[in-house]
């Protein structure tokens, strides 16, 4: 999705961020995350992203873009432990077995915390008109934190992918995925109640099984008596009404997603974490990619480039950031369509 108003308003919203000291030193504590299970990506690899973080929160917060709610910080190096399920990780956090629920999408995070009032963010993070520039520091740092949300399927279903990628672009261009988000997403972070939208059923059409987990309502829910509401319903009816075909949904876990797919179960997963590139950067090769990095990032200062360094290389210097990005929940023989949705992970905790 662009940078439009809705990526405006989602942006201002607020991140819990800056916690993150790269390596753990004397007098430092270390905590114990827990985040959605990745697809493609490890414990380890995950709480070392988390890590990488610390430099570009603190230089965001020097800058302004990072509001500080709570005085004492308390810097941390965070070990990563997954859940399968949004329920199993609440009653982690409760129970005290973690410290933080990490990686959660902004939206979500807001509507948990609206609907519980135990549950809260400590930071925020505002970015100005400014960072439009899309080769401002703010603005790169962002597009490498963030999380984009894609629809993943099987190689052999390219023919659907390109289906639905049509759809996607259909809708961003005509305004009605802009809609769709600002009313199931953003109006929802207030944790009201979410609207059931059916999609059509006609008899004679074929249909397409999607795995949906209500792990990330608004965006991703189920009501607790199984009902499929949200995001996700609307988007799916829309996609459905377009391509003609009718849509059943399957709830499954974080970690079933990938089984759900290669078993048959489904034809489609609703999310994916992907990675949210222009097409332009996309196709760069991995040469002509570092050779831009290196152009952006000559005019930053050494804090912002030690900043970006850290975000960009925490799988290792030599790997390129985009096949990071684009394979860690995305496990072999698996291909995604283009996002739908984009949002800043943050962390949710207990309120002191």
């Amino acid at each position: 999705m662009k940078i439009t108003k809705v990526a405006a308003f989602m942006l201002a919203m607020g991140l819990m961020g800056g916690l993150f000291a790269s390596g753990k030193k004397d007098g430092q504590k270390e905590v114990q995350l827990g985040t959605l299970s990745y697809l493609n990506f490890s414990e380890e690899q995950t709480g070392r992203m988390y890590d990488s973080a610390y430099l570009a929160y603190k230089q965001l917060e020097e800058k302004g873009y990072l509001k500080v709610a709570q005085k004492d910080k308390v810097k941390i190096s965070p070990s990563v432990k997954f859940y399968d399920t949004l329920d199993s990780l609440l009653m982690a956090l409760k129970s005290g077995e973690i410290w933080g629920i990490a990686g959660l999408p902004q939206s979500t995070a807001s509507y948990l915390c609206a609907k519980d009032n135990t549950l809260g963010m400590n930071m925020t993070f505002d970015i100005p008109k400014q960072t439009a520039e899309k080769r401002s520091f703010a603005y790169r740092a962002y597009k490498i934190m963030n999380d984009a949300f894609s629809f993943m399927m099987l190689e052999k279903n390219s023919d659907l992918c390109a289906q639905f990628n049509k759809v996607i672009e259909e809708m961003n261009q005509d305004g009605s995925m802009e809609k769709l988000i600002s009313e199931q997403i953003l109006d929802a972070m207030d944790g009201r109640e979410l609207q059931v939208i059916q999609p059509e059923n006609k008899a004679g059409r074929a249909t397409i099984k999607v795995a949906v987990t209500g792990a990330l309502p608004p965006m991703d829910y189920v009501a607790a008596d199984g009902t499929f509401a949200g995001f996700n319903t609307a988007l799916l009816a829309e996609i459905g009404k377009r391509l003609d075909k009718n849509i059943t949904m399957v709830q499954v876990s974080s970690v079933g997603r990938a089984t759900a797919l290669a078993s048959g179960t489904v034809d489609v997963v609703f999310w994916t974490r992907s990675a949210s590139l222009p097409p332009a950067l996309a196709k760069m090769t991995a040469a002509e990619f570092k050779g831009f990095r290196n152009e952006v990032m000559a005019k930053d200062t050494p804090e912002e480039k030690a900043a970006l360094e850290a975000l960009i290389s925490y799988a290792g210097k030599d790997e390129d950031t985009r096949s990071i990005k684009a394979h860690r929940d995305t496990p072999a023989g698996t291909i995604t369509t283009v996002s739908y949705f984009e949002d800043m992970p943050v962390i949710v905790g207990l309120k002191n």
